[in-house]
């Protein structure tokens, strides 16, 4: 299949026609749209799967909230309701653009209807991924203020089978200047990494992997919150209590470990609002700092001046979630198990070919 979208393959002969309401051609859209029907029956199926893992976070959701202490802040369905509008403006203005485009083969008419393609590809992509990460960070906020008791001693004790000890680990991180703030930079740089990796696809037209890293995403944010539900732990910062000292190198990059006291608010109930301008990632066990940066490199693979260092920056973030973002090793182990069990479950269900675009 040609990496043009309908944008492309449709121009030809569109351009004399104009608009048409049709119900068959606004069905034809919101399946391409949702669904990405124009990078092949594995994408669609990678993407019924986010979907469907979106569908149960929000059910999660609307079940959990009302019966809980927590208000949803009316200002999100105010950002909820600007995001649809902003989806549907969006794609009014490509179908438009694109139709009057036409046939035209001249090279700025191809350049532009590329161009409209990956603007397209981007809203189609965001539009997924921004509702699983609303209706995932209302979920966690809701197991956090549960009242479920916490479960830091099961996973230290995880750890010390393992002949792990996060307190020494902590402090010979803190021993050098260097590695805290290398390990601190590429913690920080966990949203940014895998943001150029999407932009990355969504350049080269890429909308099967834009699939499947919705549907490992989408896999492994469910895995996250049951996962949460399971073994409530406030992290290892808050169960071992380091001296200022053994930390001291981090502490001057910045604040440490201060999503805690989200979480501690969410516990003594001081904080009963889910305000998504101001959300906080909460969640200890499993690591999602760790899941990110796995299903990022998973994402990369294609590309090999790309995967290298994606590979060397995400592994060593991987390592910083433990001094930096204060997970116990065993955090670290169950994210990264789970996502790839989440990326063989996204590639089993792509069938014995996976579509390239």
């Amino acid at each position: 299949m040609s990496s043009v979208s309908r944008i492309e393959k449709s121009a030809a002969g569109s351009g004399a026609r104009g608009l048409i309401v049709d119900p068959a051609r606004i069905r034809g859209a919101a399946v391409r749209w949702l669904m990405f029907s124009d990078f092949g029956d594995a994408a669609q199926r990678h993407m019924a799967i986010a979907w469907s893992c979106i569908v149960a976070c929000i059910l999660a959701d609307a079940i959990w909230l009302p019966n809980s202490g927590l208000l949803f802040a009316s200002s999100n369905w105010i950002s909820i309701l600007q995001g649809i509008a902003y989806c549907a403006i969006a794609a009014a203005f490509l179908a438009i653009a694109s139709n009057r485009l036409g046939a035209d083969q001249r090279r700025p008419a191809i350049l532009l209807r590329r161009g409209l393609f990956m603007t397209e590809l981007f809203w189609r992509a965001l539009l997924p991924i921004s509702v699983l990460l609303t209706a995932g960070s209302t979920l966690s906020y809701l197991i956090a203020a549960s009242k479920l008791p916490l479960r830091d001693d099961v996973l230290a004790g995880v750890d010390h089978l393992l002949g792990f000890d996060w307190l020494t680990f902590l402090a010979a991180t803190n021993s050098h200047s260097f590695v805290a703030t290398m390990l601190t930079t590429a913690y920080q740089s966990t949203g940014l990494v895998s943001q150029l990796v999407l932009g990355w696809l969504i350049l080269q037209r890429r909308g099967d992997r834009l699939a499947e890293f919705i549907a490992v995403l989408g896999l492994s944010a469910v895995a996250l919150c049951i996962g949460m539900w399971l073994i409530l732990a406030a992290g290892a910062f808050a169960y071992f209590h380091p001296a200022p000292q053994s930390y001291g190198h981090f502490a001057a990059l910045g604040d440490m470990w201060t999503f805690g006291r989200t979480f501690s608010m969410l516990r003594d109930g001081s904080l009963s609002v889910v305000d998504m301008a101001s959300v906080d990632g909460i969640v200890s066990f499993p690591s999602f700092h760790t899941m990110l940066g796995v299903m990022t490199i998973y994402a990369a693979r294609d590309t090999r001046w790309l995967v290298v260092p994606v590979f060397v920056v995400n592994a060593t973030m991987i390592v910083a979630t433990m001094p930096v973002g204060g997970h116990h090793l065993a955090d670290v182990l169950a994210g990264g198990g789970l996502t790839i069990a989440a990326i063989l479950i996204a590639r089993r269900s792509a069938g014995p070919s996976v579509s390239r675009t």
